[in-house]
């Protein structure tokens, strides 16, 4: 039980696999989920990656009979796990190389939710479902959840997110949350195979792109890379074949 990694020729796949505990996340599982991810961000043959899930349920939020043992033991040890073993997840999955699908083929509560929404893309399949979860428990998205929502869907996504019970795969489509599908894992896998046929470099450089948000940052860094890929001596072949000569 932990994470499985598999490898389907250059793409990577992290399953969460705590079926158990409907992959709920304690300290001691986020630290397995954050090293894991590490490792594969490390290599360079990675086009792209699958976070996905055994089980029921893709991640049922926190481990909370975990959690409560952390609580107890005050504010600082509450604040050093938060900072290491939880945002330490989402800060990896923030700086990734190449593009992060989400694969949610059932529950997603909480931090699971909150996981759902930090990828690249977020695929929901028939038996997956997003709930905030937090505020239930008198608690906020500590490690981002916020942030992803309003990204994704506007302000008015928080709040509907945090109105509803539950949000399916084409309600969450429906507010720019995720894409629905049939079976999450298996759209996943085809369009993480679409994204390593690409020429990589570009698909590193568009990874980057689509998290600066400052248009003149933004705009610089497109400007450094274009120059970059127009001058390349490959790019003259892969016009080429485009152009069938």
């Amino acid at each position: 039980m932990g994470v499985i990694v598999h490898r389907h020729d250059t793409v990577a796949e992290i399953v969460l696999d705590w079926p158990e505990i409907r992959n709920a996340l304690g300290p001691a599982e986020g630290r397995i989920v954050r090293e894991a991810l590490e490792s594969v961000a490390s290599d360079d043959e990675v086009a792209a990656l699958i976070l996905s899930a055994s089980g029921k349920a893709f991640c049922a939020g926190g481990n909370l009979p975990e959690i409560l043992r952390l609580a107890e033991e005050g504010a600082d040890a509450v604040r050093t796990t938060i900072y290491g073993e939880f945002q330490g997840i989402f800060r990896t999955i923030a700086a990734f190389p190449v593009p992060v699908i989400i694969a949610v083929d059932g529950p997603a509560v909480g931090f699971g939710c909150d996981l759902a929404l930090a990828g690249s893309a977020t695929l929901i399949g028939e038996k997956g479902w997003l709930a905030q979860g937090w505020a239930k428990a008198g608690l906020i998205p500590a490690t981002g959840g916020t942030l992803y929502a309003k990204r994704r869907g506007g302000a008015q996504a928080v709040w509907r997110l945090l109105a509803t019970d539950r949000l399916n795969g084409p309600a969450a489509e429906r507010l720019g949350l995720g894409i629905a599908c049939d079976n999450a894992r298996g759209a996943a896998l085809a369009m993480a195979q679409t994204f390593a046929a690409l020429p990589q470099d570009a698909l590193r450089a568009l990874v980057e792109l689509a998290r600066t948000d400052d248009l003149p940052s933004h705009l610089a860094k497109a400007l450094d890379y274009q120059a970059d890929f127009l001058t390349d001596p490959g790019f003259r072949d892969r016009v080429s074949a485009l152009l069938g000569h």
